[in-house]
């Protein structure tokens, strides 16, 4: 039997799996498939058909952002780490040595030290569903983050003097956090209500800021290192 051959069985013995795994807390929380869950499904699988799979090669990319918030009167400074990888697995067929190159991409989002492996483990979970068409039934991946329970970007206003709006410097730091893609500009600005770039009020930039890094990082728009 060939590799191909077990692949498919693979492929045609497993079945669609729901998002029953609950991430993040309150409005902008969704649900998601566990790693376990796919690892359940896939494993015994695997070793019926004596395959096995490990990580051969891979790109990493990080961006940071950071921004002021105040609670309770208090003023601090929060950031935000984003490291996306891509992430090249061989699946081996240990009967015959066939073996053949999936690629996995993920991004990983945090304040801290967790992100490359969020988003390692995110790379993972693509590689096996995508490869075996492992379907989940809601598409929340297909939903930007902001529409997820409801939440609604705050609109724009009518600014008093052109001192509230930002700099050309700032109108070209928000292009170059898109990743060069002028559309993703265009539609997050949209969803603040505003036309145009050099509309942005300076209160709105670094939430902008924020979404525009966000989407460009869903859609692989960051360069790679």
């Amino acid at each position: 039997m060939s590799l191909y051959e077990k692949i498919y069985n693979v492929m045609n013995e497993s079945e669609g799996l729901e998002k029953n795994l609950s991430v993040g807390t309150g409005s902008s929380s969704y649900k998601a498939v566990g790693e376990a869950e796919v690892l359940n499904m896939l494993k015994p699988l695997f070793k019926k058909n004596k395959l096995i799979i490990f990580p051969v090669d891979g790109d990493i990319s990080e961006t940071n952002s950071s921004w002021e918030s105040e609670y309770n009167g208090k003023k601090e400074t929060k950031t935000r780490n984003v490291t996306q990888l891509r992430v090249k697995f061989k699946i081996v067929d240990v009967e015959t040595g066939e073996s053949e190159i999936i690629t996995g991409f993920g991004n990983g989002a945090d304040s801290q030290d967790k992100g490359s492996g969020k988003a390692f483990t995110y790379a993972f979970k693509t590689a096996l569903s995508k490869t075996f068409m492992l379907f989940s039934g809601e598409d929340t991946d297909n939903t930007h983050s902001d529409d997820i329970g409801g939440y609604k970007p705050p609109k724009a206003d009518k600014p008093t003097t052109s001192t509230d709006i930002i700099s050309p410097a700032q109108v070209k730091r928000l292009f170059a956090l898109s990743g060069g893609n002028a559309e993703i500009c265009k539609e997050v600005l949209k969803t603040f209500g505003y036309n145009k770039s050099d509309e942005v009020q300076k209160k709105h930039y670094d939430a902008i800021c924020r979404a525009v890094q966000e989407e460009a990082a869903s859609k692989d728009e960051l360069p790679w290192k």
